[in-house]
Parts: structure tokens; sequence; C-alpha cells
């Protein structure tokens, strides 16, 4: 399968840096957090101890990554045993007579309005040496068929490299090394036919960011701007995942900076990346309120799969990287009485 080329035209970014004035603040949601009790369970999943990110296009099906491979992973959502189990792995297009081939799969969203997911890599270098990895700069476009199947032959491959070296906000960071606060995104969602991207780092000064773009810019001709939502998240601290709701957004947070490594042994991490904590934004304001701490298992929070968003609560599926099968736990969050 031949990747289409990457767009060249001239790209102007602005941003909406919506707490460029002002002192961040860090307060407490109203909405709470309960674990659910009864388990959840993935299986037949590849690099099982690497899954990075998950979203699901009907009630029974959703695709899943690993931040280990090139593959995105179908899956199969039987929710009366509480199982997500696997179908076979699909390829995404990379360049050939890449060694290794690794995009660094780190968010997986799935959009109503475009019968698509969208997968992305970190865009970030690589976190033990510090190097240049070009299949980690990807976006891929994956159209879903009526029957709620993969069209392998639509997949489309882009670049966010172009427009984020064009962004004042984000330029210095591109490139730098992931212990010090180099550019590094986690987390995508989609909500109302726009992509949102989840930073995990930089934090800027007690700001984490998220950037807004539309699909039919990103993959076509136009040279729209970005947009950047600057979000009052603790310094040191970055967004890790995020997943969209009826109001808003739930934001999985940990450190920013990634832990120190043999090539790179100093690093910015406040700590263990061991504490991780679901926060609610309304994507309007720049002031998240936090929700919960969620509980150390061992593992790292990487995925959030939203499983019901009624008027009154939210029911979301983690998924740990680090954990055998993603040892997935299932949450509610109740939203606040009005």
């Amino acid at each position: 399968m031949l990747i289409p080329s990457l767009s060249v035209l001239p790209i102007f970014v602005s941003a909406a840096m919506t707490l460029a004035l002002s002192p961040p603040s860090f307060g407490d949601s109203a909405w709470r957090m309960e674990t659910l009790p009864d388990p959840w369970t993935m299986r037949g999943f590849a690099n099982s101890l690497d899954l990075s990110g998950i979203a699901s296009s009907t009630t029974t099906q959703c695709l899943v990554g690993s931040d280990e491979s090139f593959h995105i992973q179908p899956g199969i959502i039987d929710r009366g045993s509480r199982t997500i189990r696997s179908l076979p792995s699909i390829p995404l297009p990379i360049e050939p007579g890449v060694r290794k081939p690794e995009i660094d799969i780190e968010g997986v969203a799935y959009s109503v309005r475009e019968r698509s997911y969208f997968v992305v890599g970190s865009h970030g270098v690589g976190k033990k040496k510090g190097d240049l990895q070009p299949l980690r700069h990807s976006v891929y476009r994956i159209p879903v068929k009526a029957d709620g199947g993969v069209d392998k032959a639509g997949i489309r491959r882009m670049s966010l490299l172009p427009w984020l070296e064009r962004t004042p906000e984000l330029a210095a960071y591109v490139g730098r090394k992931l212990q010090h606060n180099g550019l590094n995104i986690e987390g995508l969602a989609s909500s109302g036919g726009r992509l949102f991207f989840g930073l995990r780092a930089p934090n800027k000064n007690g700001r984490a960011l998220v950037i807004e773009a539309s699909p039919d810019d990103l993959f076509g001709r136009h040279a729209a701007p970005l947009k950047v939502h600057a979000l009052a998240i603790p310094d040191g601290r970055g967004i890790r995942e995020i997943a969209a709701v009826r109001d808003g957004f739930i934001l999985l947070t940990g450190n920013a900076s990634a832990e120190a490594s043999k090539k790179i042994p100093v690093t910015m991490a406040p700590g263990p990346d061991n504490r991780f904590e679901l926060w609610h934004w309304n994507g309007l304001d720049a002031r998240p309120g936090r929700i919960s701490p969620l509980p150390d298992n061992g593992g790292k929070a990487e995925g959030l799969l939203v499983l019901d968003d009624p008027a009154g609560h939210v029911d979301l599926l983690v998924v740990f990287d680090g954990l055998a099968d993603g040892r997935p736990l299932a949450v509610r969050v109740s939203k606040p009485h009005r």
C-alpha cells in the first residue's frame, strides 16, 4: 500500500493561549469517581504489555493501538461478559525499508462525522536515546465500512510536524528530549467533527496543552491554522489521554517528562511515573477540574474507553501500559447535581 505524500503547502498557524496573562489555578471538580465492582478483561492483543490507545465506533466494535508496533488491532466488545477480544492485526502503511518500524501509537479516536478512526504517533523523539524517528510523526485516517470493519485500502497518512514547527508556542519543544519537557503527543479525541490532541509535554509553567484541528484541513489541501488550548494543570504534569464526553472531555494526567534513561540520565519529572489523575474539561474555559487520582496498580494509565455516557455519569475503561492485557479498570465518574 502506497503512502500518499504529505502536504507541503505553506502553513499559517495561530494559537489561542487563553491563560497567557492570568496565573494558573488548580481546583477540584464537583465530579466524583468510583471504581466499578465488575472486572473487565482484554484478550488476544499483540504487544499486550504496551497497549496505549483505544476507541470504539459502536457499542460492540473498537480499535486498539500499541506504542511498540505499527499495527492496529480491531476488537469486539462483549458487554455481557465484560470482555474485549482481539481480531487480527492490521499493519499501517509505512515507508519501505524501515528496520524495526515503530509508530509509537499513543492515541486512538473515532469520528462519527468522518466515519473514521484516527491514530496518532507521539511526534516526539526516542525516549532512550533522544533520536529522531520519522515514523513517530504520523497521523492516520482509517475509514470504517458499513459493516463496522476497517477499510484497509482507504487508510491515509499525514504528519503534524510541519504544523508543530510553525507554531510559536510549540516550535522550541519539537525534537527536544522527552526527559526535558520535549513535545510528546499522548492522547487523541474527536468531538464535533474536530480532533483534539492531548500533549503530555510540554507543560509550560503550569499549563498543559491540547491541540485542536479539523481532519479536513489536516488531510486536505488547506493551510488552516491549529488552535492551541492552554489548560491549568500543575507544573511537571501532562495530558496522557483525552476522551470526549457529552459535557466536554475527560483528561488523564501523569508526569509530563519521561523517566531517565542510560543515555539521558537527568529528567525534569517531579517523581516516579506512578501517579495518574482524572480531570474534567468543558472544552471552553482554561481551568479543568480535578476529579480523582486513579489507584496505583503498578502500571501506567494510557487509554480511556467511554463505555456509557448518559445524563448523570460517565463509565470509563482505563487501560494500563506495562500490565498484561492492559489490565482494564472500570470506573464511574458521576456528574455534579444541578
